[in-house]
């Protein structure tokens, strides 16, 4: 895979976007799942020199403006102790105005001593990734390179995205996300999280922008493999407001949640 083009090429300053990681809603504009993935890229490239096995338990996006297809100035902050550390990636563009903020709560993982209790949510009935063929279209978005096309590999595992609904996919990375590090399970399970509005759209495209505002995913274990389970659904209410909420699963069963606040508004007429 790696010889592929990334959706980010990420030089440890400084992040620049292919094509492969625009959204569909402005050509200019970044799809969420890539800040996402990019955020959990730097969280994990700072483990590597803790001490101990650490993994991703809360993924909290903020997405106050559109993240242009444009380099972004990449900083991070690490904050806690020996068992959880927080770190607070920001973006800025080359103005220096920040475009996305993420907390990621990163938590050491050890052997308690006690017995596993409580149950553990069982994942959608569905076929393997393996078994489903339908590429998931996303109700009239744009059919061109961008992070929903070339970005990911999507496969429809129940319902219809060509139809208001939940909907439940299997997502693969098309490609690396970041150069120079091979996608983990949990950047897929981040970029996967963000379709969630998407594969569940309830408003047509062609009518409506329904964009989230913010992204924020738990984790219950870490995922394992190359495919990631996204089953989504979404509320709206008359006045705009929205919510997509997702179940998140692999190969194994379920493995987390992701919850994005969402803004619907009546698409203006050219």
């Amino acid at each position: 895979m790696t010889e592929r083009e990334a959706v980010l090429r990420w030089d440890g300053e400084w992040a620049h976007p292919s094509v492969h990681a625009t959204g569909p809603w402005d050509d200019a504009a970044q799809h969420g799942g890539v800040p996402a993935a990019l955020s959990v890229a730097v969280a994990e490239a700072a483990a590597e020199g803790w001490e101990g096995d650490w993994s991703l338990r809360r993924l909290s996006l903020e997405l106050p403006k559109p993240v242009p297809m444009q380099p972004l100035r990449v900083t991070q902050a690490i904050s806690g102790g020996r068992s959880v550390k927080r770190v607070r990636v920001t973006l800025h563009d080359a103005a220096g105005s920040e475009v996305a903020s993420a907390l990621l709560l990163m938590q050491r993982r050890a052997d308690s001593g006690m017995p596993a209790f409580g149950q553990v949510p069982a994942a959608p009935p569905v076929p393997s990734a393996e078994a489903c063929t339908t590429r998931v279209r996303f109700g009239g978005m744009p059919d061109r390179p961008a992070f929903h096309t070339t970005g990911m590999h999507i496969r429809l595992a129940d319902g219809d995205s060509e139809q208001p609904g939940p909907a439940t996919a299997w997502f693969r990375a098309e490609r690396p996300l970041v150069s120079g590090r091979a996608p983990s399970a949990t950047m897929l399970a981040c970029a996967a999280s963000d379709f969630g509005n998407g594969l569940s759209w309830e408003t047509p495209f062609a009518d409506t922008i329904f964009v989230n505002s913010d992204l924020t995913v738990f984790l219950e274990r870490p995922p394992e493999g190359d495919w990631l389970g996204v089953a989504a659904r979404t509320r709206v209410a008359r006045d705009g407001s929205g919510m997509a909420q997702s179940q998140l699963f692999d190969h194994r069963g379920h493995c987390g949640e992701a919850f994005q606040n969402l803004l619907v508004f009546a698409r203006p007429k050219r």
